[in-house]
């Protein structure tokens, strides 16, 4: 019998009902596989295909290459009928966005789609992380005046701390002793201890914690407190196999659509319609449909919006670096600033992680790119550096240990001096 990855399985039924976990349902009805494709997968030397194999996977990594390979116009038109079928299949539906650039695709072309079928535009969920640049604020009130939709977006603000202030991510990453990532910190210290909870400063490659709590809990909040009768069975959500490994997987696992059971207390059906489509086919669909591109892309030079200040993914330090604007640069100043201020708390891990970041400034200067950057721009981003270079890891460190050595040198050489030492 074989054994899972990650965990081991005392009978074939548990293993096999550990696989089914993670995997989608290729005969559920809403799940499409396009037949000449996966002939074609199958056609391939055996060879080529075990490569392509894995127990949780319904659509195989070629099938997705195919399908991202496919023209623009086919991708369109397949879309809207993928999102007409959903539409007409469940209740009561609502779009996650973020007026990003795909969520903003994604909500034209399901507006298209109730339009061909005239039925309501469903909801626009949006949540407001309160990170956010000061362009795209206006942009959300300027597409939904020209789209008619002010009365269907519902904005969901953060919930509220101890003393009714609203929680941003940096308040949370005091919180918790560490500003947000996925990655996984090492877990033993250099004196061999096992670290705490709190001295690897990360989730654990888990979602962190500021997206649970800013973009999360109110709107589970807001759905678990509806009555029966008005609660969502559908939700369409902008994801692209094409952003990450991870997405990537979780269009092999489930393909475009599947039942989510753990985010509402009910289950809900989840389509990631824009699964197939690449940032080119998303760029096209603005050109071709003359829909106005969110300004904070430019403002801030940035190829993806998110959480404005976020560190959680690779590369954070020099996509705010070289952002030109001072709001872009001050939220790289004050999560370095929340690096410094973890490592003094304790967070040991946080120590390295705010000399990766100083290094990859130092890096990117280096780099062929940093030659678009202005001279005042450049001259920033070294006193920046200057300020948080970290050459002896105890340069920032925890006062209350130092105080304690101190003491414990005192009483030392209190001890040596009755000793006559």
């Amino acid at each position: 019998m074989p054994n899972g990855k990650h965990k081991k399985f005392k009978t074939q039924e548990g293993y096999d009902m550990w696989i089914k976990s993670l995997s989608g349902d290729p005969d559920d009805g809403f799940t499409r596989i396009d037949p000449e494709i996966r002939k074609k997968f199958e056609e391939l030397p055996d060879e080529k295909k075990k490569t392509q194999l894995a127990p949780t996977f319904i659509l195989y990594p070629f099938e997705v290459h195919e399908q991202q390979a496919k023209p623009f116009e086919e991708k369109v038109e397949d879309t809207v009928d993928f999102i007409k079928n959903h539409l007409t299949s469940f209740k009561k539906s609502y779009v996650a966005t973020s007026f990003g650039s795909d969520s903003i695709v994604l909500m034209h072309l399901v507006m298209r789609a109730c339009k061909e079928l005239n039925i309501e535009y469903p909801d626009m969920v949006l949540n407001d992380t309160l990170n956010t640049f000061k362009e795209e604020q206006q942009y959300w009130a300027d597409i939904s005046k020209e789209w008619g939709i002010i009365d269907k977006v519902k904005l969901f603000k953060p919930p509220v701390d101890e003393r009714g202030n609203m929680m941003t991510v940096w308040s949370i990453a005091k919180k918790v002793g560490h500003l947000p990532t996925f990655r996984k910190f090492k877990k033993i210290k250099a004196d061999g201890t096992v670290m705490t909870t709190k001295e690897m400063g990360g989730s654990g490659g888990a979602t962190p914690e500021c997206c649970d709590i800013l973009k999360k809990k109110s709107l589970k909040k807001y759905l678990n407190s509806l009555p029966k009768e008005e609660q969502y069975d559908l939700q369409f959500v902008g994801t692209r196999a094409e952003e990450s490994s991870m997405r990537k997987i979780s269009v092999m696992q489930k393909c475009r659509t599947y039942v989510f059971k753990h985010f509402a207390k009910y289950p809900m059906r989840t389509c990631t319609p824009l699964s197939f489509w690449t940032m080119e086919d998303t760029r096209k669909y603005y050109e071709v449909y003359n829909i106005p591109f969110n300004p904070a892309y430019k403002a801030h030079d940035q190829e993806r919006l998110g959480c404005a200040s976020c560190p959680a993914h690779k590369f954070w330090v020099t996509r705010m670096a070289k952002d030109p604007s001072n709001e872009g640069f001050g939220m790289l100043k004050q999560n370095f600033k929340i690096l410094k201020q973890t490592i003094e708390a304790g967070t040991e891990s946080q120590t390295e992680r705010l000399k990766e970041s100083v290094d990859e400034l130092k890096k990117y200067l280096k780099k062929e790119e940093s030659k678009t950057l202005t001279e005042s721009q450049r001259e920033r981003i070294e006193k920046l550096i200057q300020e948080y270079d970290v050459v002896d890891p105890d340069t920032f460190c925890n006062p209350i240990e130092m105080l304690n050595e101190a003491e414990e040198g005192l009483k030392q050489w209190d001890k040596e001096d009755k000793h006559g030492l």
